[in-house]
């Protein structure tokens, strides 16, 4: 095996994850959120450094109303990705990054739609607001297909700043 086979072999630590994440998937689809979310915090357990178990634990949290927890994981899965660490070959890297944007956008989305945002201070709810524009407008402008993310930045505004970076997360230290 010469130094280019190597790389493309993946290491045998994430291909005996991949049998296990789909099964995660299975028990999401089947309604066993506990099971699911058991699953993918034991993935994170052997390879803490893989986004797709995050972007689901996010998307679990998110319906369980869990909005903190939900965006941690989600600007957790956010940051691994633009570090290059996609594990699924399935997908483009640019599609999948896309995917977590909209997702930590939709997260947003709900945190200002909640009761203590909107009748609290204003410019929390319009911080929040221009947040989940700007990360929404990202990910349609990385997966042009992406009508869904296009179509609720311009619902969320006018994107007349989207040049700013108010959307990225903010790496934990």
């Amino acid at each position: 095996m010469d130094d280019d086979d190597a790389k493309n072999v993946p290491e045998a630590h994430l291909a005996s994850l991949a049998p296990r994440f789909l099964a995660a998937i299975q028990k999401r689809a089947a309604g066993q959120v506990d099971a699911a979310l058991e699953a993918f915090n034991d993935i994170l357990k052997v390879e803490p450094r893989i986004a797709e178990p995050r972007m689901e634990i996010a998307r679990i949290y998110l319906e369980m109303g869990r909005l903190e927890d939900a965006e941690a994981e989600a600007r957790e899965a956010i940051r691994i990705l633009e570090l290059g660490g996609q594990w699924t070959e399935d997908l483009p890297e640019n599609v999948v990054l896309a995917v977590a944007w909209a997702l930590y956008g939709e997260i947003l989305k709900e945190k200002a739609s909640s009761d203590e945002v909107v009748f609290g201070d204003p410019a929390t709810f319009a911080s929040l607001l221009e947040q989940s524009r700007a990360a929404f407008a990202r990910a349609a402008a990385l997966d042009p297909t992406d009508t869904t993310s296009a179509v609720t930045a311009m619902e969320l505004g006018d994107g007349a700043d989207s040049d700013d970076d108010e959307g990225e997360p903010e790496p934990d230290n």
